[in-house]
């Protein structure tokens, strides 16, 4: 079962951002929560902590209104007085109410009762009895033992206080190490979120990018797919469809250049023969205008066979790989063969070849190194000066044979050393006696040096001229296009 894509690589996107956003926003969310909790928790706590230092501090000053009233009263037995003394002990009761609806400790709420009860022991002293038989030394010292219990009170709120302030303190250490432990746990998953968002947006990227280098290189036969987002799926399908009709182009060019060059063959053929026959003495004597004419025919046909040549080998060079006939190949002699070949263009222009061949014997298609050999050869003869030199030399390093073909022409600038491998491609360097060629001789070359798993470049020189270096395993491959 395939897993759900996206309709664009938009809404990928979104879908990546909302899920890697997910867990910031949970955990933000989860902050949030607990600094509210916190703040809940903070404002209530001093709230409680104020209600009790607040009414402690009314107990005391309740206290010293009683006793004034109340003393006051019994010396002057005036009503007046007696009801300050009823006002200010309902307050005092009023009071230590509210005390007792706080989050009192044991000890705290102890003395609240005892200050209750002592307060209003001496009230009823104060209200229930003649004022005659009140022993005011002993009423005073029970008012100093009210005010040691009221501090006793206020000293239990001032702990509560304390006891509040620790409270706070504790949450928001747990709360500093629970967000911790989150951010801790959600770090990784939002870092492998990303990653796995990322490797799913970047894989088709890659993918077109790998699929557009492959057109640009020539390889039109494997099918293109692309996975990830409908619009690059689609993408993928046009790309595909782009792959086939380059395919039939490239049939298509491949089938005129077949066609041509055939058709040519033909023609040429006559004009060639035609002008061997022109050169034969048994047809008759030529004077020596006519005989130039006679050569002059004889090179051009074999320039134009040379030409056709390339042509045909370039039309079937992307089917190397297949049409490899591999065998046992002595590849010195060969070398000789074709400098054989050379030799009389070698001669018009003086040019002297020089060889250091050793007999190695490697498994190839010996047609194709023939060819790689003379399409070598001949760059090299026709970029050489009247008079030059040409090396060939033939030796095995490892497992493959390294072949270097070295003149004295002008060489190649460095800013043309890969693209002098293209097909067609015309240097802005005229050899002497120019005559233009097709451009494909080291195009065909690396075709035929890569099928055979081996590689071609050009090698950079001490003195001026070019040196050409291919290497070919011994033990050669097919290697597919």
């Amino acid at each position: 079962m395939s897993l759900y894509q996206p309709k664009s690589t938009l809404k990928l996107i979104l879908y990546g951002f909302g899920f890697v956003s997910l867990p910031l926003i949970i955990a933000l969310g989860y902050a949030g929560l607990y600094v509210d909790r916190l703040a809940n928790q903070s404002q209530h706590a001093v709230y409680q902590a104020v209600q009790a230092i607040t009414a402690s501090r009314q107990l005391n000053d309740l206290l010293t209104t009683m006793e004034r009233s109340g003393r006051q009263y019994l010396i002057l037995e005036e009503e007046e007085l007696l009801e300050n003394v009823r006002s200010t002990h309902e307050q005092f009761q009023e009071t230590i109410e509210r005390l007792h609806r706080l989050p009192l400790d044991n000890a705290h709420r102890e003395n609240v009762d005892d200050l209750a009860e002592a307060e209003a022991a001496i009230f009823e002293r104060i209200t229930a009895s003649e004022t005659s038989d009140v022993d005011q030394l002993a009423l005073a010292q029970e008012f100093m033992s009210l005010t040691q219990i009221s501090q006793e009170v206020l000293s239990g709120s001032n702990r509560m206080v304390d006891r509040e302030v620790r409270t706070m303190r504790d949450t928001a250490a747990t709360a500093q190490q629970l967000l911790f432990w989150l951010a801790l746990a959600l770090g990784p998953l939002t870092i492998i979120s990303v990653g796995f968002f990322t490797t799913l947006i970047a894989r088709p990227i890659r993918q077109l990018d790998h699929i557009i280098r492959r057109l640009g290189d020539g390889d039109f036969h494997k099918p293109i797919r692309v996975r990830g987002p409908q619009d690059l799926q689609y993408v993928g399908e046009r790309l595909d469809w782009l792959r086939q009709r380059l395919l039939e182009l490239e049939e298509q060019k491949t089938r005129f250049l077949r066609h041509v060059s055939h058709e040519l063959k033909t023609p040429l053929t006559a004009i060639r023969e035609g002008g061997d026959l022109l050169g034969d003495p048994s047809v008759g004597e030529l004077n020596r205008e006519q005989q130039e004419i006679a050569e002059i025919i004889t090179g051009n046909t074999q320039q134009l066979q040379r030409l056709i040549d390339d042509l045909l080998n370039f039309s079937t060079a992307r089917d190397t790989a297949e049409s490899l006939e591999l065998g046992r190949t002595r590849l010195a002699p060969l070398i000789e063969e074709v400098a054989r070949n050379h030799k009389p263009a070698m001669l018009s222009k003086d040019l002297h070849l020089q060889t250091e061949l050793q007999d190695l014997h490697l498994r190839a298609d010996a047609e194709k190194l023939r060819t790689i050999v003379d399409n070598l050869l001949s760059n090299a003869v026709k970029f050489s000066p009247t008079g030059g030199r040409i090396h060939v030399s033939l030796a095995r390093e490892g497992g493959q044979v390294a072949l270097t073909v070295t003149d004295d022409g002008p060489g190649i600038p460095l800013e043309e050393h890969e693209a002098v491998f293209d097909a067609f491609f015309q240097g802005r360097t005229r050899a002497e006696g120019y005559v233009k060629g097709s451009g494909l001789g080291l195009s065909i070359a690396r075709e035929y040096a890569e099928a055979h798993g081996g590689r071609i470049r050009l090698q950079p020189g001490e003195t001026s001229g070019t040196t050409i270096r291919v290497e070919i395993p011994l033990d050669a491959q097919r290697v597919d296009p």
